[in-house]
């Protein structure tokens, strides 16, 4: 029997191998530095051997380590194709990359996952800053992901919802875009990650995924037991508050649940550091942040919410929490959203997983907008 574990990720980090400042050793370090759990290495068409550097550092005590890569290609007509990370996959010295996949020009993400998924089987894909990557190339609808060109696969195992530190700017757009997919049925898993280049201001863990895991009684990682329940969605994205969510007692993030008489007990606790304010716990019902409770906890307690809301359900429905804070994270994290004051820093925030609620008794989740995404053919200019 395994044991209850709760650790952080960060699932998205650059060196000099590809387009980062920083050498593999100083990356590790700046990550040991911020006390993220898992650093998983994604230079760009890059195995990047985290593990092996951990290990000559002596550093292998306080983090773990997993290899992956961030697939960069250029599509038929030599335009950049939106960008994926795979992992965990196997280094091959003897192989361009260190067992990079093989890319060339691509008429599309559907091979790409393929060759992925072919030489490296255990291995999930995670799509990229997808406000401007993805959603964006292949032009989803961002009213309501109604629609969207053709080619757009939506086999993808985990979205990065939370790319850097701030809720602002592309990630707001994202996390919406992601509220719309839930609501036609599409779960992909969420992920927060720092896609850190450098360090000051760039600073890994900022924002990362908090993941619920069970593992055997080791210090060991469990990589496997932890890419599994990233792909059940045990997790929540942060930049700072840590939430726990469940519903009547029992379900957590990544649950299927049934509640014939449409009750559901809302239980969430959120706790933070000193300088990490809370100011606002969100239930979010299918898409509305239909419950919006203000905080008032003084800034020196930990546990800054902790409360039980009872809903009654008219259909079935997804729960999400979402956390918000006020206060600049400066300097802690020294990252900027525009100019270079501290009350321009970024404000905390925290986004949980979604609990599936079937109402109606037929032992599965009916989305609120049945109506699957339309693809499109591609307009000629």
């Amino acid at each position: 029997m395994g044991f209850l574990y709760l650790i952080s990720v960060d699932p998205h980090l650059h060196t000099l191998h590809s387009d980062g400042a920083v050498t593999i050793p100083e990356r590790i370090k700046s990550v040991v530095a911020e006390g993220v759990d898992v650093a998983i290495s994604t230079d760009h068409n890059y195995l990047s051997d985290y593990p092996s550097a951990l290990k000559e550092l002596g550093l292998d005590e306080y983090m773990a380590a997993i290899v992956g890569e961030e697939v960069s290609s250029l599509d038929i007509n030599q335009n950049y194709l939106p960008e994926f990370n795979r992992y965990p996959v196997t280094i091959r010295k003897n192989e361009a990359g260190n067992g990079a996949i093989e890319i060339g020009f691509s008429d599309g993400d559907a091979p790409l996952f393929e060759a992925s998924r072919k030489k490296d089987p255990d291995s999930v894909i995670q799509v990229n800053h997808p406000d401007y990557d993805s959603f964006f190339y292949y032009q989803l609808d961002r009213d309501s992901a109604s629609t969207a060109l053709k080619g757009f696969d939506t086999s993808f195992d985990l979205l990065e919802v939370m790319n850097g530190p701030s809720f602002e700017s592309g990630n707001k757009a994202v996390i919406q875009d992601w509220l719309h997919l839930l609501n036609r049925g599409y779960f992909f898993p969420i992920v927060g990650s720092s896609d850190s280049h450098e360090t000051d201001g760039d600073e890994p863990g900022y924002a990362r995924t908090y993941v619920s895991y069970d593992r055997k009684k080791s210090r060991e990682l469990d990589e496997m037991a932890l890419i599994s329940a990233m792909k059940k969605g045990r997790s929540f994205v942060s930049n700072g508050p840590l939430v726990e969510f469940k519903i009547n007692g029992k379900y957590s993030s990544g649950d299927t649940m049934t509640a014939k008489n449409g009750k559901a007990d809302v239980w969430v606790r959120v706790q933070s550091a000193p300088w990490v304010s809370v100011d606002e716990v969100r239930i979010i019902v299918n898409g509305e942040r239909k419950i919006v409770i203000p905080v008032k906890t003084p800034p020196e307690k930990i546990v800054k919410f902790q409360d039980t809301t009872r809903l009654d359900l008219q259909g079935d429905s997804y729960i999400v929490i979402e956390v918000a804070g006020k206060k600049s994270l400066y300097p802690v994290s020294q990252s900027r959203r525009n100019g270079n004051s501290i009350e321009n820093g970024p404000l905390p925030y925290a986004l949980t997983n979604p609990i599936f609620i079937d109402v109606d008794g037929n032992g599965a989740f009916a989305p609120p907008w049945p109506e699957k995404i339309r693809f499109l053919h591609p307009v000629e200019d």
